[in-house]
């Protein structure tokens, strides 16, 4: 009975394999089929981490729409530049907004090297009045980033906050053209405690 039952294992093994090879094949393709492009990005798209989900959408010329939900219905908006420069945040608990004093389409297309200066005034009401504000921009680098079965080719953008020439913050960006969005950001890059916040997964908008 064991040698019958070897035996008829082997005998229905291709069949198997040729069936399961198959299967992933499509599987694979069908997935793939599924990754935002930057044909498709245009009609949004979704990103997803653990208890959060952020929805991307244009809005208007090169602004991007951004829609964040942490595991409620209340969330938070954000207007971005590109996707890139966040000129508005908007949800409980915080509203912020800025006004850009720099033309933002020098910063594209980016390019390896590239150094950008932007200055700006916050939309505060108790921000002091001539306080200088700016964005230091530097494209370090560019890599393959990967979502799932989805890659996408990201700049490393070193960015830079300072009020005067106080330091404010610091942290990269690994920003997507193609989708025009930011799907990781790197903090205390190149030291002892760097880490990374990364979106984990990317889903199409149903239309």
């Amino acid at each position: 009975m064991q040698a019958r039952t070897i035996c008829q294992g082997k005998s229905m093994r291709p069949r198997r394999l040729t069936f399961t090879l198959v299967a992933t094949l499509l599987a694979g393709a069908a997935q793939a089929a599924e990754c935002p492009t930057a044909a498709t990005a245009e009609k949004g798209f979704m990103l997803l981490q653990v208890d959060t989900q952020s929805e991307f959408r244009k809005h208007y010329g090169p602004i991007v729409k951004i829609t964040n939900r942490y595991g409620s219905p209340a969330g938070q908006t954000v207007f971005s530049y590109r996707g890139l420069i966040d000129l508005s945040r908007m949800g409980a608990g915080s509203q912020q907004a800025l006004y850009a004093l720099s033309d933002l389409k020098n910063l594209f297309p980016l390019k390896k090297g590239a150094r950008h200066e932007i200055s700006f005034v916050p939309l505060n009401p108790d921000e002091p009045v001539n306080t200088q504000w700016s964005f230091e921009l530097d494209v370090t680098g560019q890599e393959t980033f990967k979502l799932e079965n989805c890659k996408y080719k990201v700049w490393k953008v070193r960015q830079t906050t300072k009020k005067g020439d106080e330091q404010v913050d610091v942290w990269s960006a690994l920003y997507s053209p193609d989708l025009e969005a930011t799907l990781a950001k790197i903090y205390d890059e190149g030291t002892a405690n760097e880490y990374i916040v990364r979106y984990e997964r990317i889903r199409r908008l149903q239309q």
